[in-house]
C-alpha cells in the first residue's frame, strides 16, 4: 500500500482481554498486537447508532443475525473510516478487520462486506453460505450452481475448501464474484471476552494520562510565550471538546467562540448550551443568521468545488466577531487534528489564518487519535454532542456538500423538518438546471465541474450526459444574476464577448464607474449608454450586452476579470460584508447596488477588496470566466490573481 500520511495512528490490541491498548508499556509491546488499519488508521468505538447499521446490513448480506450475535453482540467494536465513494468503514471485531460497512446510494442500504479474516472466522462458526469452483478466480466472473439459501452474499471456495474470495447471488441461481483475496492472513487469536467503554478506559488510564501531560505541558508552554487571551473555538463536536477541557485545566476561565452558521443540527446547538452551563464559560456566537438562504438564490447548491458557502456563514462572521471582540488578537485553541486531513497532517502546531491573521491558532490535541479523544470524553464524563450515539461520524452544516450520501440519509432519519426544506431547494434548482432526479438524490449537485467523482457516478446512471457549458449558463439564467456570457469571439487582441441581456442596468453604472475608478481604472461614459474603461494595456468598450475588450498584452486578461468581477456583484451583492471586514477600515459602504468604494485603494488593497467577495471568488471565477475561456478548470490559470492578506509570523 502505498504511503500518504506523514504520520498514522497505531493502536494495538490485547488478545487476552480483548480490547484495544492506545498506548502500552514498553516492556507490554510484545504481547500485543497490532491492528491492520487502512491510514491514518484513526479508528473510533461504535456507538449504537453505527451497531444498527451493521446489523441492518448484515440482516440485508445474510438475511439473519447469526454472525452478529455469535461473534459482534457484546464485543467492544471499533471503526475505521476508509475511502470511497460514499462513506465505508473497516468494522474491526476481536483485533480483526472482519469487513467493510459502507452505503450504497444505488440501493439506499447500507451493506457488509467480508474481508478474508472475517471470511475466514464466518466459516469456522457455520453463519455463511459458501460455493465452490474451480480456477481462476476474478472479479465480475460468474459462478453457476450457487447452494440453496436466501443469502445475497456468499464465501467462494476453491476445490481444497481454501477462501478464494467474495460472491454475490444472483436471480438466476448463480453467484457473481465481486471480491478476491490476495492478502490471507489468519486471523488473530483472542479471548473473545465481552468489554464496554468503562472496562476500555480502566486498561487505558497510564495512556491516556501520558497524552493529558504531554497536551498539557504544550499549552502551560504557549501560556508563557504569548501574551493574549486564551479563547476556544468550539464546533459542538468531540475534538473540540476535548481541546476546550484541556485548556480549562491549564488557563482555568475561558472565553468561547461558536460559530453559527444557521445549517447546524438541533443537537448541536443544545450541546453548546450544555457546554456553557457545565463549565460556566461566556459563549460569542458568530452568527450567520439566514445569510445561507438568501445567497443559495444567487449562486445556487454549494460544491465541494464551490464553497462560497463558508465565506458567507463561517469565515465572515467569524472575522467580524473577533475583530470586534479581540481587535488586538487572542489566542484561538481549536480541536484540529492530524489525522483527519492531510492538510491538517501538515499543519503545524501554532499557526495563524490569512482570514483571521489577528488570532494565533493552536491545537493541543494535534497527534491524538479519535479512540484517545473518546477515552478522554468518558474518563472526565464531560457532555458530549448526543448526534454520535446516533452513528454520525462528522458535525457541523448538515448539507454540507462534502458530506456522504449516508450522512444526509441520517439527517433525513432525524430531521425530515430541516432536509426537507434543503430538499425542496434542491428540486427547485434541479428543474431550474434541466437535470434528471438522480441529480438531487445521488448527490450530484455536489460538484459544480465533471469532477472524477461526479463522472464515476454518473458512469452508472443510462443516458446521463454531464453538460458543465449548458449547466453554467443555466445557473446564472437562474440566479438573481440574470446575465451570462452567450457568444465569445477572439480576433488577435480583439475579445468580444455578447451577453444574454443588458450588461450594466442604468442604477448600477454610477457605482461601478466610481468603484472601478477608485482601483486605478479610467472610465468615461456616453449619452447613448456607452461605458469605456481604461487601464494599462487595456480598453474595454461596453455597450448593452456586448463588451468588446482590446487586450494588448495577455497578463491584461485579467484586468478585463477585474471589471467582469465589478459587474457582477453590483448584480449579485448578498449583503455579507466580507469586503467591509477585510478591506481597509471605513474603505466600504455596503449598497443595494453592491459594495460602493468610498476612498481610492492601492493594488493590494483594491485586490483584496475584490477578490475576497464570494461572487468574484466564486460565482465568476466558477462560472463565468469558465465560460468566456471555454475551459471548467479556468479558475485555475496560472494567471489569476489572489489577494494578500496581511499575516504576521505566529511565533511573533
Amino acid at each position: 500500500m502505498r504511503r500518504l500520511w506523514p504520520r498514522r495512528v497505531k493502536i494495538y490490541w490485547d488478545p487476552w482481554l480483548n480490547i484495544p491498548i492506545i498506548r502500552p508499556r514498553q516492556e507490554e509491546i510484545n504481547l500485543f498486537h497490532v491492528l491492520r488499519l487502512s491510514e491514518p488508521g484513526d479508528a473510533r468505538p461504535a456507538f449504537r447508532g453505527d451497531l444498527e447499521r451493521l446489523k441492518e446490513a448484515l440482516k440485508y448480506e445474510f438475511s439473519d443475525l447469526a454472525f452478529f450475535d455469535k461473534y459482534i453482540s457484546g464485543k467492544f467494536v471499533l471503526l475505521n473510516k476508509v475511502p470511497h465513494w460514499d462513506l465505508m468503514h473497516e468494522v474491526v471485531v476481536s483485533g480483526n478487520v472482519i469487513g467493510q460497512l459502507y452505503y450504497d446510494p444505488f440501493r439506499e442500504k447500507w451493506r457488509f462486506r467480508l474481508t478474508y479474516q472475517g471470511a475466514y472466522i464466518a466459516l469456522q462458526l457455520g453463519v455463511v453460505e459458501t460455493v465452490t469452483s474451480q480456477p481462476p478466480f476474478y472479479v465480475d466472473r460468474v459462478i453457476t450452481g450457487k447452494s440453496s439459501g436466501s443469502a445475497r452474499q456468499v464465501v467462494v471456495l476453491d476445490s481444497k475448501g481454501g477462501i478464494r474470495g467474495i460472491g454475490e447471488a444472483r436471480g438466476d441461481n448463480s453467484v457473481v464474484i465481486v471480491k478476491t483475496f490476495h492478502d490471507r492472513a489468519l486471523p488473530i487469536e483472542t479471548s473473545e471476552k465481552a468489554a464496554s467503554m468503562d472496562f476500555v478506559l480502566s486498561r487505558n488510564l497510564e495512556g491516556l494520562e501520558s497524552l493529558e501531560e504531554k497536551s498539557i505541558k504544550f499549552l502551560r508552554r504557549l501560556s508563557t510565550r504569548f501574551n493574549l487571551k486564551p479563547v476556544v473555538s468550539y464546533s459542538g463536536g468531540k475534538d473540540s471538546l476535548v481541546a476546550l477541557d484541556l485548556a480549562r485545566r491549564v488557563f482555568g476561565e475561558l472565553e468561547v467562540i461558536f460559530n453559527d452558521t444557521g445549517l447546524e443540527l438541533p443537537e448541536t446547538l443544545k450541546n453548546v448550551e450544555e457546554i456553557s452551563s457545565f463549565y460556566g464559560f461566556k459563549v460569542h456566537y458568530a452568527s450567520a443568521g439566514d445569510i445561507f438562504w438568501k445567497s443559495v438564490e444567487v449562486f445556487g447548491p454549494p460544491g465541494k468545488d464551490y464553497r462560497w458557502c463558508c465565506k458567507v456563514a463561517k469565515l465572515t462572521p467569524i472575522a467580524k466577531l473577533t475583530k470586534a471582540v479581540w481587535p488586538s488578537g487572542a489566542l484561538n485553541i481549536v480541536g484540529q487534528r492530524a489525522y483527519e486531513s492531510l492538510d491538517r497532517a501538515r499543519s503545524p502546531l501554532i499557526w495563524r489564518n490569512k482570514w483571521v491573521s489577528h488570532m494565533t491558532s493552536t491545537t493541543p490535541i494535534q497527534y491524538w487519535g479519535q479512540l484517545a479523544c473518546w477515552l478522554y470524553i468518558f474518563r472526565y464524563r464531560l457532555p458530549y454532542n448526543r448526534l454520535y450515539e446516533e452513528g454520525f461520524d462528522r458535525l457541523g452544516c448538515y448539507l454540507c456538500p462534502s458530506s456522504a450520501l449516508a450522512e444526509y440519509r441520517e439527517v433525513e432519519k432525524l430531521h425530515p423538518e430541516l432536509w426537507g426544506k434543503w430538499w425542496c431547494v434542491l428540486e427547485a434548482w434541479r428543474e431550474k438546471l434541466g437535470q434528471p432526479p438522480e441529480w438531487s438524490r445521488l448527490g450530484l449537485w455536489r460538484w459544480l465541474t465533471p469532477a472524477t467523482a461526479k463522472r464515476r457516478i454518473t458512469a452508472q446512471l443510462e443516458n446521463y450526459k454531464i453538460n458543465w457549458e449548458e449547466e453554467y449558463r443555466r445557473r446564472l439564467a437562474s440566479s438573481r444574476v440574470g446575465i451570462y456570457p452567450v457568444r465569445v469571439s477572439r480576433e488577435e487582441s480583439k475579445l468580444v464577448v455578447e451577453f444574454n441581456n443588458t450588461i450594466i442596468p442604468d442604477h448600477h453604472v454610477e457605482i461601478l464607474i466610481s468603484n472601478l475608478v477608485n482601483m486605478g481604472f479610467t472610465a468615461s461614459t456616453s449619452q447613448n449608454g456607452v461605458v469605456e474603461l481604461f487601464k494599462e494595456n487595456l480598453h474595454v468598450i461596453i455597450q448593452g450586452s456586448t463588451l468588446t475588450a482590446h487586450i494588448v498584452k495577455s497578463e491584461h486578461f485579467e484586468d478585463l476579470v477585474d471589471i467582469i468581477k465589478s459587474i457582477y456583484r453590483a448584480r449579485a451583492c448578498v449583503l455579507c460584508g466580507s469586503c467591509a471586514v477585510w478591506s481597509p477600515r471605513r474603505s466600504v459602504q455596503l449598497t443595494l447596488s453592491g459594495p460602493e468604494l468610498l476612498v481610492k485603494l492601492d493594488d493590494k488593497s483594491a485586490r483584496v477588496f475584490i477578490e475576497v467577495c464570494p461572487v468574484s471568488d466564486q460565482l465568476v471565477e466558477k462560472l463565468v470566466v469558465p465560460l468566456i475561456l471555454g475551459d471548467y478548470k479556468a479558475f485555475k490559470r496560472k494567471s489569476r490573481r489572489r489577494p494578500e492578506l496581511a499575516v504576521t509570523p505566529a511565533s511573533s
